[in-house]
């Protein structure tokens, strides 16, 4: 194997790859980059056995080759180099690398022990702006569980119906829904993703603009997008019913500014205790919301002007999970819905069903 390539498009492809390598690999070969050179590309190459990652550069191919390289050190030594290109070739059991004055000399392994990336099929596919599905995991995955008793919560739910993309993610104590629609799209699917592959998945969708593409089976996942393509593995089991939670029924509906909603709620945590031993108490009385927190170190009481339809009432949040869903929110106005002061409440648009962020209150004193 010998090929040149710039130290920019290594980076690149050894930071998108690393994704799927683990600190800790269950097999010490998997702790290696694949590496392959072939008609004027390097293919790079990272799988944990839960997340595979391929990444393609253009690079000037001289010999080809293919070589498992250890991935620290490869990462290292390509982070440090103090040229922009570099020159790469086997010599015996060593890979040489060269860029300016100085010259590596690392260890490489064959490549028959690394495991093979799935083959997902591509009958069943969905196209996509990056930039969407960027803001239904962004505005979904701080809800996804992270206890391991019901394993299939620890993921998100995508599913497609009637040009709907949705996605869902729920714990025990709050559930988020995001929805795109897609004209064209007939597909009608329902898996569960890992939470952990679309926070790694987050940090490689880069480019808005591009399209990305989701080929889907039972067992595996595949998005394509740019020069990268990404395999997972699917959580298996049936889902939890979450059209059975969302209520239809409320006592008390408020409108309230998202912005000014959000400084009060984050300067209530500031005496909150982490949101955890002293909850957000919201009154609301007429046309006025009053946030209340009594922490250790102190407390502190605001209010805002809302619209109000309803019933006054009294009722407790964890904090950093109503901030969660108001965070994620990009409209100047939401609906807050209330069924009851011991019942969860749901955060809607105004004027769409974008979104929808369900919350369970916590007990307060009286």
């Amino acid at each position: 194997m010998n090929f040149t390539c710039t130290r920019k498009k290594l980076q690149e492809a050894i930071n998108s790859v690393s994704k799927a390598i683990s600190n800790n690999p269950i097999m010490p070969v998997l702790g290696n980059i694949f590496l392959k050179a072939k008609d004027g590309q390097i293919i790079f190459r990272g799988y944990d056995l839960e997340i595979g990652i391929e990444h393609i550069e253009n690079a000037e191919v001289i010999e080809e080759g293919e070589v498992l390289v250890n991935s620290k050190l490869f990462s290292d030594i390509v982070r440090n180099l103090g040229e922009e290109e570099a020159k790469i070739f086997t010599e015996d059991n060593k890979l040489v690398i060269i860029s300016g004055n100085a010259i590596f000399n690392i260890r490489w392994l064959e490549t028959a022990a690394f495991p093979k990336l799935p083959d997902v099929e591509k009958d069943n596919k969905v196209t996509l702006k990056t930039e969407y599905l960027k803001n239904m995991i962004r505005n979904t995955l701080f809800s996804v569980s992270t206890s391991e008793q019901r394993l299939i919560l620890t993921g998100a739910l995508f599913e497609s119906e009637e040009n709907c993309f949705k996605m869902i993610t729920l714990d025990s104590f709050r559930m988020s829904i995001r929805k795109e629609y897609i004209l064209g799209n007939d597909e009608v699917f329902k898996f569960v993703i890992p939470g952990k592959t679309l926070n790694e998945l987050l940090k490689l969708m880069t480019n808005d603009d591009e399209e990305i593409r989701v080929y889907y089976e039972t067992t595996q996942v595949l998005f394509e997008f740019g020069n990268c393509k990404f395999i997972s593995k699917l959580l298996q089991g049936e889902y939890f019913n979450y059209k059975a939670i969302i209520p239809k029924e409320f006592i008390t509906k408020i409108e309230v500014d998202v912005n000014e909603f959000r400084e009060i709620i984050e300067r209530n945590m500031l005496v909150s205790d982490d949101g955890r031993k002293a909850p957000l108490v919201l009154e609301i009385n007429d046309n006025i919301l009053t946030a209340n927190t009594q922490g250790e170190a102190g407390n502190v009481t605001e209010t805002l002007y809302i619209k109000k339809d309803g019933k006054d009432m009294r009722i407790g949040f964890n904090a950093k999970y109503l901030l969660d869903a108001i965070k994620s929110v990009n409209e100047e106005k939401v609906r807050i819905s209330f069924m009851g002061e011991t019942n969860a409440c749901v955060i809607t648009p105004l004027n769409s069903d974008e979104f929808l962020y369900l919350i369970l209150p916590v007990r307060i004193s009286s």
